[in-house]
């Protein structure tokens, strides 16, 4: 959690360039979705041409560069910090571009893909309707778009602390699968493939969650006219160990899904 009180999109992108040098090693769970993801996409698939949204350090590049290593990869980001990295991490025979782009409403004029994909964004994205209409518009016929996304209850030990005084946090970021599905097909996707899943993850104390959090750029600033403060945190990691502690430490739901589908 922030204390600083910033709002709106903008702390997103601004949060997530700062974190871009501690993004990679922190993000073990966004690794795994992102092999998850690319492991869903047909044997007999092989786009010429795929667009990254959101791409990050690189977890879903690196997995589409395994998975298509002859494919032509657009790789984006939002954040020059995130490409930076990403670009320096990339290796191998294989045709990959980078470029800065929004991903909230994804705009290349004159370009189509056989693969739009993302992976741990759609979350932050506020409107999916308007999301995957885009991304529609950036498909070939025929197109795929693959995606991994976290739910709206994404963790739930967490966020049933934060509902509640003294911190009043409004709900987290995230849509159900449910919407994801009902969003892709009012874009004129054919959803082929969808699963919601619960992926429980041990730490060490809350502590070293909520650094885990801070370092990835995930951490939420409190809510207009409120801060955290140093008593704030203290309530809050004792609270956490009450409400999701184990014998290892605590325990703490991450709930993604996946979704594969078809332009129609």
């Amino acid at each position: 959690m922030n204390a600083s009180g910033e709002s709106g999109v903008d702390w997103r992108s601004a949060r997530f360039g700062r974190a871009a040098r501690t993004y990679h090693e922190s993000t073990p769970v966004q690794a795994a979705m992102a092999e998850r993801l690319a492991g869903l996409l047909s044997d007999d698939f092989r786009p010429a041409s795929v667009l990254e949204l959101g791409c990050g350090t690189g977890h879903l590049t690196q997995a589409l560069v395994r998975t298509f290593p002859h494919s032509s990869i657009l790789a984006t980001d939002l954040s020059e910090a995130m490409l930076k990295h990403a670009r320096s991490g990339s290796d191998g025979p294989v045709r990959i571009s980078w470029q800065r782009l929004d991903a909230r409403a994804p705009q290349l004029p004159g370009q189509v893909f056989d693969l739009v994909t993302s992976n741990a964004l759609v979350q932050w994205l506020p409107d999916l309707d308007e999301h995957f209409l885009c991304c529609r518009k950036l498909s070939s016929q025929g197109g795929r778009l693959a995606v991994a996304g976290l739910c709206d209850d994404n963790f739930p030990e967490l966020e049933r602390i934060l509902s509640r005084a003294p911190f009043c946090y409004p709900p987290g970021p995230g849509h159900s699968s449910d919407a994801a599905e009902a969003a892709a097909k009012r874009g004129c996707w054919e959803v082929e493939f969808l699963a919601s899943e619960n992926w429980p993850v041990s730490y060490p104390s809350a502590k070293a969650f909520l650094a885990h959090l801070r370092d990835s750029g995930a951490n939420r600033p409190p809510p207009p006219g409120k801060s955290l403060g140093s008593l704030g945190l203290g309530e809050l990691l004792e609270s956490l160990e009450r409400e999701a502690g184990d014998s290892d430490g605590i325990r703490i739901t991450w709930k993604p899904w996946f979704l594969v589908a078809r332009a129609i």
